[in-house]
């Protein structure tokens, strides 16, 4: 009880300090009867949102397979627009080779699904895929202790209090449960430009004989597009933290999951999701919404109760206590730390008869009178823009 009510406290602490460097304002205590932990006065009125993750989140792996896969297929789409380039004059197309004729009969798509994976498997592989390509799938899973979804639900309460936009994507990825559009998808638009740079590329090639130095070229070009394509359709992928094993009798279940596989394809598609949401488009122009230029980091450090009991002649008095301790760093999405602080809250032990009282005194704690807020970001220089 105390260990929670630690909890909140810290987070009412993380949250006014928070939104006192995004608004550029002053602190003020919201007085008893608010809603709001604290009031941030003569603060810009300019809407403002930050990312939470905790220290267990999979969302910066994710976002930099996506990064990776947007840049490769960028320089790849570059790459053939340059060199794809079929002969002016009319040429009678050579022949198809086997592996040819393989590709125009089953597409690329096909043809990289079935070298990628043993002959058995390839339907099915294919029907993974296409399944994946219906609908956008998120695999976000909260990993750390069991204090860090407390400690992140009640600062995104808070700062939502104070009139912050809040993402959680590790708890719920920006249309996880929608409709996949994928016509608003930049990482599926790319793909698609992919796929079209692929087939000039096919047609450009037969327009040159097969010993000329276009011909190999363009098929260093497209050996490059076709071992990009079978990474990202891969089946199987890195393991990342959520998945889950049978409970045994006296472990925390929250310590006992296991590593579960995630396919290339659907991390990224998770990932873009969230850059959609951000702002960002497939090349990247533009950069991220306004609205999205920080990252929250949190993490629960330790916490607990504390119950002590002293007996002697005349009777025992049983005594109860608790507290927690959290940490958070604030960036920008350069990179620039703009602030980070460990804040921590401790209820000292009192006697069954005063346990009600005490949990209650704290319920109208002033964060503002907190001493925690004079040494992290109020009074740190501004970060460059």
């Amino acid at each position: 009880m105390f260990t929670y009510k630690a909890v909140e406290a810290n987070s009412k602490v993380i949250a006014c300090d928070i939104a006192r460097y995004l608004y550029g304002g002053n602190l003020e205590s919201a007085g008893a009867d608010a809603h709001v932990p604290c009031a941030v006065q003569n603060g810009s009125g300019t809407p403002q949102g930050i990312i939470l993750m905790s220290s267990g989140s999979t969302l910066l792996p994710d976002f930099q397979l996506w990064r990776a896969d947007m840049a490769m297929m960028n320089s790849l789409e570059t790459r053939a627009d340059q060199v794809c380039v079929a002969k002016q004059q009319t040429a009678k197309a050579p022949e198809n080779t086997e592996q040819g004729s393989q590709i125009g009969t089953r597409g690329l798509l096909g043809s990289i699904l079935a070298d990628a994976t043993p002959a058995g498997a390839a339907a099915s592989s294919a029907q993974q895929v296409l399944g994946m390509m219906a609908s956008s799938q998120s695999v976000m899973s909260v990993v750390g202790t069991v204090q860090d979804p407390a400690l992140m639900n009640e600062v995104a309460r808070q700062l939502r209090a104070l009139n912050v936009q809040v993402l959680l994507p590790e708890m719920y990825n920006p249309n996880a449960l929608g409709g996949a559009d994928y016509s608003q998808s930049p990482y599926m638009n790319d793909l698609q430009k992919l796929f079209a740079d692929y087939d000039k590329c096919d047609k450009a090639k037969a327009s040159y004989g097969p010993n000329s130095g276009e011909s190999a070229d363009i098929t260093s070009i497209t050996a490059s597009i076709d071992a990009f394509l079978k990474s990202a359709f891969a089946t199987s992928g890195p393991e990342v933290p959520g998945g889950t094993r049978p409970e045994t009798a006296g472990t925390n279940t929250a310590s006992s999951s296991q590593a579960a596989p995630i396919a290339h394809f659907t991390a990224v598609l998770a990932a873009d999701e969230l850059a959609r949401e951000m702002g960002f488009t497939g090349n990247g122009a533009g950069g991220a919404n306004p609205t999205w230029q920080h990252v929250l980091w949190l993490q629960a450090l330790e916490s607990g109760g504390s119950v002590s009991k002293t007996s002697n002649l005349f009777g025992s008095k049983v005594m109860f206590g608790g507290g927690a301790v959290d940490t958070y760093s604030v960036f920008r999405l350069d990179g620039q730390m703009v602030c980070s602080g460990n804040v921590y809250s401790f209820q000292p032990p009192v006697k069954m008869t005063d346990l009600e009282k005490a949990f209650r005194k704290g319920a109208g704690d002033d964060p503002t009178k907190s001493p925690l807020l004079d040494t992290t970001c109020g009074t740190l220089p501004p970060a460059q823009h």
